[in-house]
This record gives C-alpha cells, structure tokens and sequence, in this order.
C-alpha cells in the first residue's frame, strides 16, 4: 500500500512492477481498488507494471472539498504523472468505465487501451431515478447500501454521476475515443445490464463487443479465466501486449 500527494487529496494506490507502461484498474461505486490486488501479479506477466487505486473519498484515500467525474479522472491522470506512467491499458468496472470513459476523453495521449467491464455511456429513466434515490438514501441509512461515513460525500457524488448520464451521456462523443476498446459484458448483469455494453459496442469506433452470457456484474471477478482470456487475445491482437 502507496500514498501520493497531489494538488488537493491524498490518494491510495498498490502497484507491481515498474516502468512507463501500466494496467491500471479503475473500481466500482463507492467501493475501492482493494477487490483487484490479488490481479496484480497475474497481470504483472503481460505488463511491466499494474497499478489499482482508490478513486477521491474512497478506500483509504483521503477525504477533498470537491468531487466530481472530471475530477476523478485528473486524478488519475496526476497519479500516473506522478509514478511516471505515459502510457496505460486503463480497466473499467462499472462505475470505473465512466471514469475511464472521461478520462479517454480529457487525456487520450496516455490510453494505449480501453477495458470496459459492465458498464455504460448512459442510463435510461429508470435506472437514473434509481442512482439518485440510492444517493438520497444513503445519507439518511437506508437502502441496501451501507456506507461509511468518511466515505458518503464521494459515494453520493458517483451515484448522482451515474444518474446525470440519462440527460448527459457520454454516448454522443463516444466517437472521440480512437484507441482500441475491449467491452466486456455480463448477460446476467442485473446492475447495469448487457445493454450498456451493446450501446458501447456500437457507437465506440475502434471497439470490439463481448458479453458473456453466464457472467453477472464485474465479468473480471465473475468469470475470470474467460475474461483473463479476452483481454489477452485483444490486446495482443492489437500488438499491445
């Protein structure tokens, strides 16, 4: 376990390997980078450097004053600034895609690749009212979601993200994104559903769709050896790894 100072917050982050060239994965709402640990040395024999870390307000990074998409993104940008990483195969997990969605659009000279697991570029009425009822709920203790205190600023602040893609998608610049891009997604998926997936597939111009049909949320824990399996063929298809 690492921490790194920057311009407003402290952030948490573990790492194997070293060098210029990085997987970084990018977790879940309100969660942390920790589910990912027992990847890094699996991914170590692809990559010269793997890296997880907990996104503003989360884990055992530090609390800030403001928290936003476009702030998470910077973050990260920062963090690989800071370990001199210049170029990453950055993997999304639901809500890790969308801030990897945001971070291909605000800093593509650093993605040598895209990995979206489970995730989305939009939500539609249903699962928005659902996202910001869980960030009206949560505060107030109720809902399923139990979340620490320490923690509630940043997780409110992502479900409420989540819910704001109904009236503003990432779906209409997806087309900006020109690296390659795995889409991976579950057909059991009750979180965020198959579908998303499919918008993904469909509007990214240099992506490549797979939706496991057994696989529920978060195909990379879900269906690992299938999932360990694409994302090397993929990237090694694309002379990446």
């Amino acid at each position: 376990m690492s921490n790194m100072k920057l311009k407003d917050v402290v952030i948490n982050y573990e790492e194997v390997g070293s060098g210029s060239f990085a997987l970084v994965h990018c977790h879940g709402l309100g969660g942390d980078g920790s589910n990912f640990v027992e990847e890094l040395d699996f991914w170590n024999t692809f990559f010269g450097r793997v890296i997880t870390w907990d996104n503003r307000g989360l884990g055992k990074s530090s609390q800030a004053a403001k928290y936003s998409m476009p702030l998470y993104a910077a973050d990260l940008s920062d963090l690989l600034d800071k370990l001199g990483v210049e170029k990453a195969v950055l993997h999304g997990v639901s809500w890790g895609g969308l801030v990897v969605q945001q971070f291909a659009l605000d800093y593509q000279e650093k993605c040598a690749a895209l990995i979206l697991d489970s995730t989305s570029s939009e939500v539609n009425i249903s699962a928005s009212e659902n996202w910001y009822q869980q960030s009206v709920d949560a505060p107030l203790g109720k809902g399923s979601r139990v979340v620490q205190p320490e923690h509630m600023d940043s997780f409110v602040t992502q479900a409420r993200a989540i819910a704001s893609t109904r009236e503003h998608p990432f779906t209409p610049r997806l087309k900006e994104i020109k690296c390659p891009v795995l889409v991976v997604g579950g057909g059991q998926d009750v979180v965020a559903g198959a579908g998303g997936s499919v918008v993904l597939g469909r509007n990214l111009p240099n992506a490549h769709m797979e939706i496991i049909q057994d696989s529920g949320h978060g195909v990379y824990r879900q269906k690992p050896e299938e999932f360990r399996k694409l994302v090397v063929n993929f990237l090694s298809k694309q002379g990446i790894i």
